[in-house]
């Protein structure tokens, strides 16, 4: 159920009303049958899969939180009787169950995740590493349908689980409530991956209708229906001839192509994250922004700082810490600490960093295309660490330099034009047809902007205002101007007048064939 559909704007409004009638302490209950519904819109068989992802970390979190209640019980009606030692001798054996449990549990719900997702690319790659040494070996066709979704609820409780053997809040004990966590319907498809402690209490809190949340509500579905079909489903097409044509097209309209790309993707998910936001706020319910004016960025840390929030801060807190303080970073820093002060700060980091990038490759697809995007944005980042002496270097010497407009516009400009190197990977995932497209650029057949011909006077206006407005918006974000609060002061019956026209031209601009959100696929 594509959210710039009328059968879900007739659902959500179905849920709007059923949230608000029944009594409070139901509220969530609602909330959940609609997130099933909407998630078996989708397929039946789909929601084995999530089923299966939250009873695991469902029990396996329920198995943790006992162990850790039966340690707490056991030693404080055995503190005057046992020793130091044998309370440490005591945790230890404790702690070691918990880790089979958690080992377990993330072993079980990533199984469905890299069988359904991964079978086929290492199979295939198991075939192509077999015949160069002369074995007819032919992969089987694995073909498996992706669930929707899977990678990011997966993600979200396997954080659950993990948060839980940390013991930063107990299990659920209500399995209903935990799965209405894992399957809200406005994230189970392209997150936000909110933590369970943050969007559990708005969940399960019984909510008062608030107009003023509700309106809010409104603007942010508006702005995320302008993003998607002014502006991602106009560039669609257009990027769409391009990257299936690549013998026909050379030069600036490869470069034209990337960038109309790079416009499309964003315009679709932060399009997507609008829309969920604003039928959370709606519903009086609070899930995490996702996007911050990332084009804007100086830097391409910066940039994965502002794009695609949620995701960063999982791999940040679930797999680049506890790596960058496990046992085998630790061995590197003292292998050095002595010998070389640079290599001791900056090797763990490095190995650190490397995984992470890999990490994030894998989980966007299957292909080398996306693996090397991920090596591609983590490479840059590894290099930034390495140099920041060079860089510190540089900014005591020129220090009125860096503080300049220009400068910092050439830090956006060159962050801008490396996102767009990685894009050629990103936006086809293979890695062959991604080079091809990347060489392209630089060949010309002197056949001009061909690209142009296929936008068109519609399409090129929907585009037009679109990216304008959106870049506006984002200008209006960096300089923490709340649009919707300015918006407020408007009084009342013309803001809703410009409400109905703004629906209105949205819906005349974007009449055509609805495009699925990109972020699907993942």
């Amino acid at each position: 159920m594509i959210f710039t559909t009328l059968k879900f704007l007739v659902f959500f409004v179905a849920v709007f009303l059923g949230y608000y009638i029944v009594p409070k302490k139901l509220q969530w209950l609602v909330l959940l049958v609609a997130s099933t519904y909407f998630y078996l819109c989708a397929s039946v068989k789909y929601v084995i899969f999530v089923l299966m992802a939250s009873l695991i970390t469902y029990i396996g979190a329920l198995i943790l939180d006992k162990l850790e209640k039966k340690q707490r019980t056991y030693l404080h009606n055995n503190k005057e009787n046992l020793s130091k030692e044998a309370k440490k001798i005591y945790k230890t054996k404790v702690e070691k169950k918990k880790k089979i449990i958690i080992t377990l549990t993330v072993l079980g719900t990533l199984s469905m995740l890299l069988v359904m997702k991964y079978t086929g690319f290492v199979l295939q790659n198991i075939s192509d590493i077999v015949n160069i040494f002369g074995f007819n070996f032919i992969a089987p066709v694995w073909n498996l349908i992706l669930p929707l979704g899977i990678s990011f609820y997966t993600f979200m409780s396997l954080g659950y689980a993990i948060d839980v053997y940390r013991g930063e809040y107990p299990a659920e004990r209500n399995f209903l409530k935990y799965f209405l966590f894992v399957s809200y319907f406005p994230h189970i498809l392209q997150g936000p991956m909110d933590k369970y402690n943050d969007l559990s209490k708005d969940l399960l809190e019984g909510k008062k209708f608030d107009y003023n949340q509700a309106t809010q509500g409104i603007y942010r579905i508006v702005i995320g229906v302008l993003k998607k079909m002014l502006i991602a489903d106009k560039l669609a097409p257009i990027v769409g001839t391009v990257t299936t044509n690549l013998d026909q097209y050379f030069g600036i309209n490869i470069f034209i192509a990337i960038v109309f790309y790079a416009i499309q993707l964003y315009a679709d998910f932060s399009g997507y994250m609008d829309i969920a936001i604003g039928c959370s706020k709606m519903l009086g319910i609070r899930i995490a922004e996702n996007f911050d004016a990332p084009y804007f960025s100086k830097s391409i840390a910066e940039y994965w700082r502002r794009w695609h929030i949620s995701l960063g801060a999982w791999f940040r807190d679930y797999v680049y810490y506890p790596i960058l303080r496990g046992n085998f970073a630790s061995k590197i820093r003292k292998l050095f600490k002595d010998k070389n002060k640079y290599l001791s700060n900056n090797l763990p980091t490095v190995f650190a960093l490397a995984i992470l990038w890999i990490l994030i490759g894998f989980w966007h697809g299957s292909t080398w295309g996306y693996i090397l995007y991920g090596m591609y944005h983590g490479g840059i980042i590894i290099l930034s660490t390495l140099l920041a002496p060079v860089y510190d270097k540089f900014y005591e010497t020129f220090p009125k330099l860096v503080k300049t407009k220009i400068y910092g516009a050439f830090q956006i400009i060159r962050t801008f034009c490396l996102i767009l190197g990685g894009y050629f990977l990103f936006c086809i995932g293979d890695l062959k047809p991604a080079i091809q497209m990347f060489t392209n650029m630089f060949k010309n057949n002197f056949d001009g902007v061909k690209i142009l011909a296929n936008i068109s006077q519609d399409s090129l206006v929907s585009i037009t205002i679109g990216t304008i407005i959106l870049i506006i918006f984002d200008i209006l974000t960096i300089y923490k101007i709340d649009i919707y609060e300015k918006f407020r002061k408007v009084p009342f019956f013309l803001r809703w007048l410009i409400y109905c026209f703004g629906m209105f031209g949205v819906i005349m601009l974007a009449s055509g064939t609805v495009q699925e959100f990109l972020y699907f696929q993942f």
